[in-house]
């Protein structure tokens, strides 16, 4: 059986430090991943502020349905992953990763940062991963749900030191995944999880039609092609999202994530020489491939929604939030995202 330390986290080893070559090959996979993210996103109709708005009050289910999809698809890739011979190791190196960013994060931290974070997704209807493709689908005031989670990530590097000493576990937890506990395989519990939750999404569907709950008439089974459809349904779209992992955890050895990329861009605008020292936690961010991967993957993002929603014909057709809303929603989303140790990232 494989030890508790083995499946707890691998180093990476040498042959993943950053070379020119794998630096280009991990900036275009991003690229490309992103593309796919932004459109399926688009597609999905979960970067309209309404739907995520009517999930948080439990009226409406299509984002729930996307993203357990999302989970699903991602908990089985990476379950293949850690049980092939040639992917194990790959999979090891991402986890690891992962890990690494839940070190000095307890019960507490993770709550507060995920209560943040869901109050700001029902103010301002968003979250970290589709903030950008509502600026790419061109939906009102989402500019200013931007700038707000920017504020929001520059606010939280400065007060990290202050938010860490407050919530930080008396002990670290020796855990950080229940399949740990039981000292098993992580395919052992993943898949049979996943199978339950693809029950979850199969009964929400069945009693919520996708059709029905976002009241298209032009859906991709009247369409001519499902690359022009207005709207795919939100467990195609999920599929596709989660089916990423596959090129993440292989080409640039990380797990699907946004949120830290808001970091990467915050301390490009507001760390100089003379304010360094204002935000140590947002200086680790400012540099290296680990940290720019994922700045590529959400600027990609607002093309593969710009994209979308001009073959579709509905860009800039979605109403957004007040301003204030939308800049204090953004705020609250990625304070509380950075707190909790990231946001969806399609990882079990």
């Amino acid at each position: 059986m494989t030890s508790r330390r083995n499946l707890q986290e691998v180093p990476m080893g040498d042959d993943n430090r950053p070379t020119p070559t794998r630096t280009v090959t991990s900036l275009a996979v991003s690229a490309a991943c992103g593309l796919v993210f932004g459109f399926a996103i688009e597609k999905g109709k979960v970067y309209e502020p309404a739907v995520v708005k009517n999930q948080m009050l439990l009226s409406q289910f299509i984002m729930m349905k996307m993203f357990l999809s999302g989970i699903i698809s991602g908990m089985f890739v990476l379950a293949v992953m850690s049980m092939l011979p040639f992917t194990r190791r790959q999979y090891l190196g991402a986890k690891s990763v992962f890990v690494r960013g839940l070190r000095e994060k307890g019960f507490l931290t993770t709550l507060s940062g995920g209560a943040l974070l869901g109050s700001g997704m029902a103010i301002a209807g968003s979250c970290p991963g589709v903030i950008l493709a509502q600026l790419g689908s061109g939906t009102q005031n989402s500019m200013y749900t931007l700038l707000g989670a920017l504020f929001g990530t520059l606010l939280y590097g400065i007060l990290e030191p202050v938010v860490t000493d407050l919530t930080k576990p008396a002990q670290t937890i020796r855990f950080q995944f229940l399949y740990n506990v039981y000292g098993s395989p992580f395919f052992v519990m993943a898949l049979p999880s996943a199978a339950v939750l693809s029950l979850v999404v199969f009964t929400l569907e069945l009693a919520y039609p996708w059709e029905e709950e976002i009241n298209i008439t032009d859906s991709v089974y009247q369409s001519s092609s499902w690359i022009t459809s207005p709207a795919w349904p939100p467990f195609v779209s999920g599929i596709a999202v989660g089916s990423l992992q596959i090129p993440v955890v292989l080409v640039i050895g990380d797990t699907l994530g946004a949120s830290s990329s808001f970091c990467t861009i915050t301390s490009q605008f507001f760390l100089h020489k003379s304010s360094k020292r204002l935000s140590p936690y947002l200086l680790k961010f400012q540099s290296g491939i680990d940290n720019w991967w994922q700045v590529a993957f959400v600027l990609s993002s607002i093309f593969g929604a710009f994209l979308s929603s001009i073959l579709s014909g509905t860009y800039g057709s979605v109403a957004g939030v007040s301003i204030v809303q939308s800049f204090v929603g953004g705020a609250l989303i990625l304070f509380g995202a950075r707190m909790a140790g990231g946001c969806t990232r399609y990882t079990p």
